[in-house]
């Protein structure tokens, strides 16, 4: 029996205990490698897999669904989802290794290639960067199949078209395009070319690229750079790696920009990876306060920072193994999930967005109907206690879409009616807090 129907039902007898108190907690899946991660607007996570698979969990972790229409073809290997990344009203973007550019617009649900004008070869590495101005969405696909075949696509209508970008200068030979990325503050272009070849930017969409990690002082150009994020305030963090003949820093540290790439300052202070060779920065993601959170990919784990990236501390309690892991991001409600490697998905929940585990949880069943709906939606809550409750319908970018319910419920079971013959058809969420319970949802309007 092939491997793929052998993985699902080790989520079922696979219970991991975590200890009280431990800053870092596992989740319950995903049941598969875990290459990159993500959220969205409503702070689900987005897990992207090495088995032909995006699991997505609505509960920060509790259950994970998997998702493969469109990413699985049905053969007898295993793809890679390398990268995600999230566009306008939440519609997501998966680099495919071998396979291409994905995208989703029903939150995860299924997936469709895009048309980026490059024939994806067997043996491929993908990236994918977005911007996001508005409803608008432009995206930055990179191509690696070899030094001869690094090749770059740019759409700026969410993918429904692409142009080329030409390679002009960027190194070929002995090199490896390993990330492609787009300023959130101007018209710059960042390339990632890996094997010590360097970072580069354009400002012109290809037509020249610049090298701009040299540094003349110390003569030092041959760093490695493998992820590169944008903080919400729009300064540049870049994940370094480890160099022991580096004048500057023999570790794999985080990189800062404060002026859109023109220099950069090495992040030090309380970075402690030395004995840690041919280390990497896999992921880089940004909390609330100025929280600033890297993972490495071997065994020195996890730093975060509180002051954009000014001091680090270690923060590997409760993980096993420690030996790293592929990704790292914080929720918009502050929850951090990091994926360490051949392990399942760990969280961190912020207390003051989180249920308190002490108490019984007030909310015992929530359910919708109909769904698909038309002209109204009936949402179901049975609480054990009575609390002050909201009910949200909101768009997939998060508006709302019709006013909120609010009231004081009594322990029982209540029905509560949102009319939705005006709005368009499409997948829609609903959130539900009760107390510090929340919980949440998606229905679809039809006409």
């Amino acid at each position: 029996m092939p491997l793929r129907f052998l993985m699902i039902p080790l989520a079922m007898i696979l219970i991991t205990a975590t200890a009280f108190g431990q800053f870092w907690e596992a989740t319950s899946g995903p049941p598969a490698s875990t290459s990159c991660l993500i959220t969205n607007s409503f702070g689900w996570v987005y897990a992207g897999t090495a088995s032909s698979a995006v699991y997505r969990s609505r509960d920060w972790g509790d259950t994970w669904e998997r998702y493969d229409e469109g990413l699985d073809d049905g053969g007898p290997n295993f793809v890679r989802v390398n990268q995600m990344a999230m566009g306008a009203n939440n519609v997501m973007y998966a680099a495919v290794n071998d396979r291409g550019l994905m995208r989703s617009t029903d939150l995860g649900g299924s997936w469709q290639e895009l048309e980026t004008g490059i024939e994806i070869a067997r043996q491929s590495r993908l990236s994918v960067s977005t911007k996001v101005t508005g409803e608008k969405t432009e995206v930055f696909f990179g191509y690696d199949a070899g030094p001869s075949a690094l090749l770059m696509a740019y759409s700026e209508d969410g993918g429904d078209s692409f142009i080329e970008i030409p390679k002009s200068n960027l190194p070929s030979a002995s090199s490896s395009l390993y990330e492609t990325f787009l300023s959130p503050n101007s018209e710059k272009m960042f390339v990632l070319v890996a094997y010590n070849k360097g970072l580069y930017r354009t400002s012109n969409r290809g037509q020249s690229w610049t090298r701009i990690d040299s540094d003349p002082a110390s003569g030092e150009s041959d760093d490695n750079f493998l992820t590169m994020r944008a903080a919400p305030d729009g300064r540049l963090f870049i994940g370094r790696n480890a160099l022991a003949a580096s004048t500057k820093s023999p570790n794999a540290v985080v990189m800062r920009s404060s002026n859109d790439g023109e220099s950069w300052e090495y992040l030090i202070d309380g970075w402690d990876n030395s004995d840690v060779t041919n280390n990497t920065i896999t992921g880089i993601s940004f909390g609330a306060n100025n929280d600033v959170w890297a993972i490495t990919s071997k065994s020195s784990g996890i730093f975060y920072s509180t002051n954009s990236g000014d001091t680090w501390t270690r923060q590997n309690d409760g993980l096993t193994g420690g030996d790293g892991g592929q990704g790292i991001v914080a929720s918009n409600q502050n929850h951090v999930f990091v994926a360490p490697n051949g392990d399942f998905v760990y969280r961190h929940l912020d207390p003051a967005n989180s249920v308190n585990e002490h108490l019984p949880n007030v909310v015992r069943t929530v359910s919708t109907s109909p769904n698909p709906a038309t002209d109204v939606v009936r949402i179901a809550v049975e609480l054990e206690q009575s609390r002050d409750v909201t009910i949200e319908l909101l768009s997939v970018s998060g508006a709302q879409v019709v006013e909120p319910y609010r009231a004081h419920l009594y322990a029982g079971r209540h029905s509560v009616a949102f009319p939705t013959g005006n709005l368009p058809s499409g997948m829609y969420a609903w959130t539900m807090t009760a107390g510090s319970d929340i919980r949440t949802g998606t229905i679809t309007i039809v006409r």
